[in-house]
């Protein structure tokens, strides 16, 4: 098994527990946090004896979305290049994976994060867990998927305020809404994704491939071309003179300035 920094990977019988592993800063990606999970997937998939992954974050919240600290504060980002080299590979790996990957939400999930949680194919939420868009409140554009997979399952109406607005989304509102299968107790999440992990690993796992290759095929098309969208657009956000201001605004918040 790979030494990882940044996630965790447990594989415990016919199931993978793959965790993000940065609690210290809410679960926030940096582009080896991305490089990290494609590689722990694969690794599960190279292992015939696993039949379905569970996907979840270590300590408080799944995932904060991109860390900022990761770009310095006279750094013009690249963001294109971000999303073209680390997250668009680990959106499509999920969803080309053979495995059926199990989401268990337990805790807040913003951004990129909550692209990486609707790759999953079932998605389960703690009853504390929110989902947050802050993209357009720091002059950037949702990507790692968001624009694609949000209108597809909530409808326009709905997607389009969650991210210009930027409000909270209870675990409530997100079953309300059909972004989520089940919500759970915090501390029963868990046990929850274990349950259905291991029924799904319980089906021919053939079958189950296949199923998830036809559902992807109908829900995901264009996939190619809306993550490439998202990466021309960060790209050119990601140089605004907007986005510089909110860079020095975020580091001289750090510094106490």
């Amino acid at each position: 098994m790979a030494d990882y920094e940044d996630v965790t990977l447990d594989i415990n019988g016919h199931i993978a527990t793959i965790a993000i592993n940065r609690p210290s800063r809410l679960n926030a990606f940096r582009d080896q946090t991305a490089n990290e999970l494609r590689a722990a997937l694969a690794e599960a998939s190279a292992d015939a004896n696993v039949r379905a992954v569970i996907l979840t974050g270590n300590g408080r919240a799944f995932g904060a979305g991109y860390d900022l600290a990761q770009i310095t504060p006279d750094e013009v980002p690249a963001l294109d290049h971000v999303l073209e080299t680390h997250f668009n590979p680990l959106i499509k790996a999920m969803r080309e994976s053979r495995l059926p990957v199990v989401t268990a939400v337990n805790g807040p999930c913003a951004g990129a994060a909550i692209g990486l949680a609707l790759a999953g194919d079932i998605v389960l939420v703690a009853r504390s867990a929110y989902f947050y868009e802050p993209f357009v409140n720091i002059a950037l554009v949702p990507d790692a998927g968001n624009t694609l997979f949000l209108p597809r399952i909530i409808g326009r109406a709905r997607a389009m305020p969650m991210m210009l607005l930027g409000d909270r989304i209870s675990a409530a509102k997100a079953l309300e809404w059909g972004l989520v299968w089940e919500v759970h107790d915090d501390d029963l999440l868990m046990n929850a994704a274990i349950t259905i992990a291991a029924k799904l690993s319980g089906l021919d796992p053939d079958a189950v491939a296949a199923t998830k290759r036809l559902v992807t095929a109908a829900s995901d098309f264009g996939m190619d071309e809306q993550l490439g969208l998202e990466r021309d657009l960060q790209g050119i956000a990601g140089r605004s003179e907007a986005v510089q201001k909110e860079i020095a605004a975020f580091f001289a918040r750090k510094s106490g300035t």
